[in-house]
Formats: C-alpha cells, sequence, structure tokens
C-alpha cells in the first residue's frame, strides 16, 4: 500500500472551497459518510454510488456543522472531489464525451445518468476496510474541519456503527433455517434501542425492495435521501418483536396506512388483496380497488421475499376485518 500518510495528508488538505468565513463542509462530511458505509458493510466493492443511504448520512453529519449560509447539497462534493485526485468516476456508456465537458454536477438525474459511480485508490479504498486506518482517517477528517463538533459526530458515529450491528443481525435470520424460534430473534431485538432497530429495519426492507413500493411500484428519492417509501411490518411488531427483513416490505405511506388498516393485504398467492368494504363507487376508494389482483412488486433477491406465514396473517386479518 502507498504511504498511508499521504491519505492522512490528503483529507486534512481538501480543495473545499469558501463560504463566508469559512471552509465549506460539504466535501469531509461526504467522506465521514462513505466511511460509515464501509465500517457497516454496506461498501463491498470499490463503487459508490449517490444511494438514498449515501445522502441520508450525509445530511446526518451536514446539519450538525452547517451554517445557514451552506446548503445541504450531496452532489456537489460527489462531483468535486475528483480535483482531490483520489476520488474518480466512472461514466456510463455512451455518456463518457458528456462527462469530459461536464464543468458542474448540474441536478442529481443529470449527474446519475452520466455518471455510474465513484471509486477511490485502490490503497485508500483498502484502508477504509481497515479498522484502525478507517478510524484514522475518520479523526483526521474530524480535527482538520470539525473539532469543535466532534462530541456530536461521534455520536452519530456510535449510532451508525449500532445500526451497522444490528442490520447484521437481522441478515443472520435471514441465513437462519426456518426452525430458528421466535425467541431467538427476540433476543437479538432487546439488545438495541428503538432508535437503531427501527432505523435498521427500514435501511435493510426499502434497500432490498430499491426504494420501491410494493403495491404501487412509487419510487421517488430526493436529493437529501428521503424517500417515499416506509417500512412496514407485515405482523405487527408490537406482536412478535419480530424485525426479520422477510417480516416486512416496503409501502409508500398510502399504501403502508391501508394495510394497516385491513383494506389490503399481500398475499401467499403473490397478489394484493382487497377488502369488500370498499365501494368502487367513490373516487376515494378506486385507486385500492384497483389493487385486486394485481402482482406484488417483490425484492429482486429471493432471499427478502416475505415469510408466508407473514402473509398468511396478513390476509387472514383482512378477511377477519371484512367479515
Amino acid at each position: 500500500m502507498s504511504d498511508f500518510a499521504e491519505y492522512l495528508a490528503k483529507f486534512q488538505s481538501l480543495n473545499c472551497g469558501r463560504g463566508e468565513n469559512h471552509e465549506r463542509p460539504h466535501k469531509p462530511v461526504l467522506l465521514l459518510a462513505v466511511l460509515d458505509l464501509a465500517e457497516s458493510g454496506r461498501l463491498p466493492t470499490n463503487r459508490i454510488t449517490l444511494s438514498p443511504e449515501l445522502l441520508e448520512l450525509f445530511r446526518l453529519y451536514f446539519d450538525i456543522v452547517r451554517t445557514p449560509q451552506d446548503q445541504p447539497t450531496a452532489i456537489n462534493p460527489f462531483f468535486f472531489l475528483r480535483s482531490d485526485k483520489f476520488w474518480h468516476h466512472q461514466p456510463r456508456p455512451g455518456h463518457e464525451e458528456i462527462y469530459a465537458s461536464m464543468r458542474s454536477p448540474g441536478c442529481l438525474a443529470l449527474l446519475t445518468t452520466t455518471v455510474a459511480y465513484a471509486f477511490l485508490d485502490d490503497d485508500l479504498f483498502s484502508a477504509m476496510l481497515d479498522p484502525m486506518m478507517r478510524e484514522a482517517l475518520r479523526q483526521a477528517l474530524v480535527g482538520r474541519y470539525f473539532a469543535k463538533h466532534r462530541r456530536a459526530i461521534m455520536q452519530v458515529v456510535e449510532r451508525e456503527r449500532q445500526i451497522g450491528l444490528y442490520e447484521q443481525e437481522l441478515e443472520k435470520t435471514i441465513a437462519q433455517s426456518r426452525s430458528s424460534s421466535s425467541k431467538e430473534r427476540k433476543l437479538v431485538v432487546r439488545e438495541y434501542g428503538a432508535e437503531v432497530r427501527d432505523t435498521g429495519f427500514r435501511r435493510l426492507v426499502t434497500r432490498a425492495y430499491d426504494y420501491r413500493c410494493a403495491a404501487c411500484g412509487l419510487r421517488v428519492c430526493l436529493d437529501d435521501g428521503r424517500m417515499l417509501v416506509e417500512a412496514a411490518h407485515l405482523i405487527p411488531f408490537a406482536e412478535t418483536q419480530d424485525d426479520d427483513p422477510r417480516n416486512g416490505m416496503a409501502l409508500c405511506k398510502n399504501h403502508h396506512w391501508a394495510m394497516d388498516q385491513f383494506l389490503i393485504a399481500p398475499g401467499t398467492d403473490k397478489i394484493w388483496h382487497v377488502s369488500g368494504k370498499l365501494d368502487d363507487r367513490l373516487e376515494g376508494q378506486q385507486d385500492l380497488l384497483r389493487l385486486r389482483g394485481r402482482s406484488i412488486l417483490f425484492p429482486t433477491e429471493c432471499r427478502y421475499y416475505p415469510r408466508k406465514e407473514s402473509l398468511q396473517w396478513r390476509v387472514e386479518r383482512l378477511l377477519s376485518a371484512t367479515n
């Protein structure tokens, strides 16, 4: 590996640009977010995309260090970090000339249409995967740019560590045999606080569904990481303490509410079921009725498919509420 000290020096001499009497925080904030992805195992290869998770992490740190003059725009550091020589872009096939002519990122849609992903120097990426080097890089950023916010930043770092560990525990439940008892799953849940559990479950489920509603297919992700879909429990968490991702489904707010009111339910037959209480003469109910018999939009990886017993629970409750 190249001299690690060189990367520490580069992290402490980023070309940040200046606002009113201060350096812009965007580049070091984005690098803090990337370090979190690496630590949680969500950066398995040297490919960094403007995913909703990266944008969410960026916003968490940015809200701590920003001044009123700073705008929370992650696409700018994602693009302009290329000037610091360790951050590179892979243009999409056929967009090489467009990328070569770009002097600014434009909007999120333009950037993601032109650039497939960013990648780091191989040696720097390897350093990010090493716990001691990763922490040294983090402390270099915090000490150089955000010393007065160290405590608040490290609180986010620790919370993200716990969320990453919880996600890993949830992934383990998928690998377990179907004979795993609900008691074993509860033991995992009790080791973590509610905020960690809620965030870990949400991120894992919405990521599995590519941030798309399993009912209507709606997929809206804003520049700051906010998204329209939510992670819905099929069997409510209050009943079983079950955060197994296969007990979850990504739904937009409207269809999440409708499912929890037992107006719609995903079935083991892989289609949506709709309550007989709805009336197709009422305009406000027609959208839900159009779901009847439509296929569920499942995750791309079948290991995240909902469990049969969770789907059965939903349909049984819908039928019970209808009768």
